[in-house]
Order: C-alpha cells, then sequence, then structure tokens
C-alpha cells in the first residue's frame, strides 16, 4: 500500500485535524503489511525443514516415529500460514481501497468547508454549504468504518501468526527432546530443532513489529471516527441554528 497522504494546501481547519489523524493511520497499516512481506518466505524455509525433518525420521528408523508425526504438524502449520498469507493479501486490496477512498473524501471535504467560509454568514448559501460538508463528513466516517473493520481483521490475522508461532516453537522443543534420545541420529533431530527455532525467532520480530503497528492503528482509528462524529455533531448543531 503505497498511498502517502499528503497535507492539502489550504486546508480547512475541521478537514486539517481529520486529514492529519487520517496519514497516521494509513502510515501504521502500511507499517503492518510491510512487517508481514517475509512471511511467505519463512512458511516456504518450514515446509522445507519438515520435508528434511521427515527424511531424517525415516533414516532414523523407530527411533524417529516422534519426529515425523512432529513434521506432520509442522505442515499443517505451513498450511496455515499460507492460508493467512492469502488472507493478508486481499485485506491489503481492501485497505488500499479504503484509503483511496478516504484521500478522495478529504479533498471533498475540505472543497465544501471551504465554500462554508467563503459564503459566510447563516443564510440559505452557508446551510447548503454546510449540508454539502455534512454530506460529505457522513460519507467519511463510514469510510472510517469500514478501515476500522479492516484494521480489527488485521489484528485477528496478526494473532493466529502469533498461535502459530507459539505452536511451532513447542514443535521444536519436541524434536530437541526426541534428539536427545535418537542416538546416531541426535546431531541431526538437533539441527532440525535449532533450525526451527531461528524460524520461529524470525516470525516473532515480525509479530512484534506488526502488533505494535496494528495496535497504533486501531486506536489511531477510533480516534479519528470519534473526530469525525464530533465534527457531525457541531454540524448539526449548526443546521439547528441556521434552520430556526
Amino acid at each position: 500500500m503505497n498511498v502517502a497522504l499528503a497535507p492539502a494546501r489550504s486546508a480547512t481547519p475541521r478537514t486539517n485535524r481529520i486529514e492529519a489523524r487520517a496519514g497516521g493511520l494509513l502510515g501504521d497499516c502500511r507499517r503492518a503489511f510491510h512487517s508481514f512481506a517475509d512471511l511467505d518466505e519463512l512458511a516456504e524455509n518450514l515446509r522445507i525443514l519438515s520435508l528434511n525433518a521427515e527424511l531424517a525420521a525415516g533414516r532414523a528408523g523407530d527411533k524417529g516415529r516422534a519426529v515425523r508425526a512432529l513434521t506432520q504438524y509442522t505442515r499443517e502449520l505451513v498450511n496455515r500460514l499460507a492460508q493467512i498469507q492469502l488472507e493478508m493479501e486481499a485485506l491489503r486490496g481492501r485497505t488500499f481501497a479504503f484509503s483511496s477512498t478516504i484521500l478522495l473524501g478529504l479533498q471533498h471535504m475540505t472543497m465544501f468547508e471551504r465554500a462554508v467560509d467563503l459564503v459566510g454568514g447563516s443564510g440559505p448559501g452557508a446551510l447548503v454549504a454546510e449540508r454539502a460538508f455534512a454530506a460529505a463528513t457522513e460519507r467519511m466516517v463510514d469510510t472510517l468504518d469500514g478501515m476500522a473493520a479492516a484494521v480489527g481483521e488485521l489484528s485477528r490475522r496478526t494473532h493466529a501468526v502469533e498461535e502459530v508461532v507459539s505452536q511451532s516453537d513447542s514443535i521444536a522443543t519436541n524434536i530437541a527432546i526426541e534428539a536427545a534420545a535418537a542416538g546416531v541420529h541426535e546431531k541431526e533431530f538437533r539441527t532440525v530443532a535449532d533450525t526451527m527455532r531461528r524460524y520461529v525467532d524470525d516470525l516473532r520480530v515480525m509479530i512484534e513489529d506488526a502488533s505494535d503497528a496494528v495496535r497504533r492503528a486501531a486506536d489511531r482509528g477510533e480516534a479519528l471516527r470519534r473526530l469525525g462524529l464530533d465534527s457531525l455533531d457541531e454540524l448539526k448543531a449548526f443546521r439547528l441554528t441556521a434552520e430556526a
């Protein structure tokens, strides 16, 4: 998602506040998706490792039986990572669409708020301009609701990867335990366990960075939504005064 939110040249006060916070929200979303850029590569590395471990388990005969079962669990986790990756790609597309809609909505809000300032006063012209601005603000709030839902889905995907990390770590620990009783195959199994732990550490770094970005995005999104709703309340109050 490479959309940058540059401040509009003469953006008006209410729109300016929304625009500044929207820039931070979209930046956090970009950071979260960027954090998972290597997820497919790590999943492939785990898949290859599980295949090699299964071959080693076959060579070990009865002493490799438990390791063979553990490699099957690993492949299930790899499949889960692949599914999460597909879901994130779809989510990235939705978030990109929301970003574009937010940018367009801010342009409309800026235009209508400038019209309000130009008309001034509380006559019919001002009322029409305020209604147009209110409609643009309502559309912006709806878009922000959609973006908040997308951030929530991203948070759930992040937790799903976190669960895979935890389960992969347990598998690596169990393989290391099995290695201690594998006799001449100990070194081979221990190498598998150590390699898996290295991949798990890489996934943890990925999760930590993504989780921080998602938390920030969720906080910014909620604050931004409240700001939009406050703007709508102000506009409703203005209309009641103007129509009185």
